[in-house]
């Protein structure tokens, strides 16, 4: 019996500002079967806020798993030693490369109106977030995005990059998050707070930092417009976002 659905957000519960009503009445109907919802993001929290709100969904695993929030309040964090994220500003700085750190509460960057990071915006869609400048506090950091090359990650992550999960979602642009941090290890420590096995839990997704999340539970559903490397690991394919998909894997396969 399925006893919490955990969605990720991006190509899964919308797409840009479109969600569709059919995933706000399934996601009604879970919550009226005693089913809990979680929201599980590469976003911060403080992107998702206004999200969970809207919809009325209590859990937050977001930063690909590196936080976790109840409500908006902290409840686990992974966040990355301070001194790593000074010397990735610092060596931004060097490179002129621009970084965005999710905190729990904001989110941060070291350079304003960046190429990349306007291309990203327009495409998927980003908060502004709040210049950090060079005498600044930085304050905990539980994912960043650096808008780079891939020949340019080895700057940053040096000897260390088996410490990381890395996650490049396009060619000039990859997330970065401490000790092996991914949705599914995200996901398993709010499944440990709230005493619930992984065969009780249907997970949602479409991109290829939800491949272990999909893998880590009972029922993992694919998105219809999902890559097919995630595809090939569901245990069910659903249809795509914009035809209704959300509801129809809910109606088929939970209730």
């Amino acid at each position: 019996m399925i006893k919490l659905a955990a969605f990720d957000v991006d190509g899964t519960l919308r797409d840009r500002d479109y969600l569709p009503e059919s995933t706000r009445t399934a996601l009604l109907k879970l919550k009226e079967q005693g089913i809990a919802l979680a929201l599980c993001t590469g976003r911060s929290e403080y992107e998702m806020q206004s999200l969970w709100k809207e919809l009325a969904i209590d859990w937050a695993v977001t930063c690909n798993g590196s936080h976790i929030g109840h409500q908006g309040k902290t409840v686990y964090g992974n966040a990355f030693p301070n001194e790593t994220i000074i010397g990735w500003l610092q060596e931004a700085k060097r490179l002129n490369h621009t970084l965005i750190l999710y905190g729990s509460e904001l989110m941060f960057t070291n350079k304003k109106d960046s190429e990349y990071f306007r291309q990203a915006q327009q495409e998927i869609g980003f908060m502004e977030p709040v210049l950090l400048q060079d005498n600044d506090e930085v304050p905990d950091i539980y994912q960043c995005i650096i808008f780079c090359e891939e020949q340019d990650e080895a700057s940053y992550l040096q000897e260390y990059k088996n410490s990381y999960y890395i996650h490049r979602w396009r060619p000039w642009a990859v997330d970065i998050n401490p000790n092996g941090m991914n949705k599914a290890v995200g996901l398993q420590k709010l499944l440990d707070h709230l005493d619930l096995d992984p065969s009780e839990v249907a997970a949602f997704g479409d991109g290829l930092n939800d491949l272990e999340l999909i893998e880590s539970v009972g029922t993992g559903i694919a998105m219809g417009n999902a890559c097919e490397e995630l595809k090939e690991k569901a245990r069910f394919v659903t249809k795509p976002l914009h035809e209704d998909g959300i509801a129809y894997a809910v109606e088929k396969w939970i209730l």
